[in-house]
């Protein structure tokens, strides 16, 4: 083999490989290139969508969380708003024409002995009876002002939570009656007010 043609076959053969390298490493970058440019933000994209679903599932359990804790509660003030207590009607033993004597000519299921009106609530309590501080027809309503205390039966409740009672010893009326009208239990003189609830199956 000439001389000559030892050189031009060594010239293709060096343009070959050249040429193949330039494309070879062109293909690297067009691979490369797509990967950034297609992959990228398809997976950004995803773990967006990934996230806020999350998000949005822990908000949406969270609400139901909240929603049956709430019914929960609800259903439990309607249950707890009776005593469990064995009831013995006996007679009046309270002076009469005071609140605490109207109070149990109006809800016999009370006790005797009590204490005075801002006793009751206590007394109650101490006896198995259920108190609160939700009004509720048929409940006796406690109120405390440090010095006597008055009671009164709750007769009505509206949905603002104003109620209407029968009462002795108020307004210069000596035996039950309803002398206020609907009114505000939080806001009267007779001070902080709580609820002694009936006992089971009484009206």
């Amino acid at each position: 083999m000439s001389y000559q043609m030892i050189k031009k076959q060594f010239k293709l053969g060096l343009f070959t490989a050249l040429i193949g390298n330039l494309l070879w490493l062109g293909m690297v970058n067009v691979s490369a290139d797509d990967t950034v440019i297609s992959d990228s933000p398809t997976v950004s994209a995803l773990t967006k969508k990934v996230e806020a679903a999350k998000i949005a599932a822990k908000a949406a359990a969270e609400k139901i969380v909240a929603e049956k804790a709430a019914a929960a509660a609800k259903a439990a003030l309607a249950t707890n708003m009776v005593s469990e207590v064995a009831v013995e009607y006996t007679a009046n033993t309270y002076p009469a024409g005071q609140c605490t004597w109207g109070a149990k000519v109006m809800a016999p299921w009370v006790g005797n002995y009590w204490g005075n009106g801002g006793d009751w609530a206590a007394s109650a309590a101490a006896l198995g009876y259920e108190v609160g501080t939700t009004p509720k027809v048929g409940a006796i309503a406690v109120w405390t002002d440090g010095g006597y205390g008055h009671v009164a039966y709750v007769t009505d409740v509206a949905a603002n939570g104003h109620i209407q009672v029968k009462e002795s010893n108020y307004g210069g009326v000596y035996y039950p009656s309803n002398v206020r009208g609907f009114f505000d239990p939080t806001t009267t003189s007779e001070g902080t007010v709580s609820y002694i609830y009936p006992p089971a199956g009484v009206n």
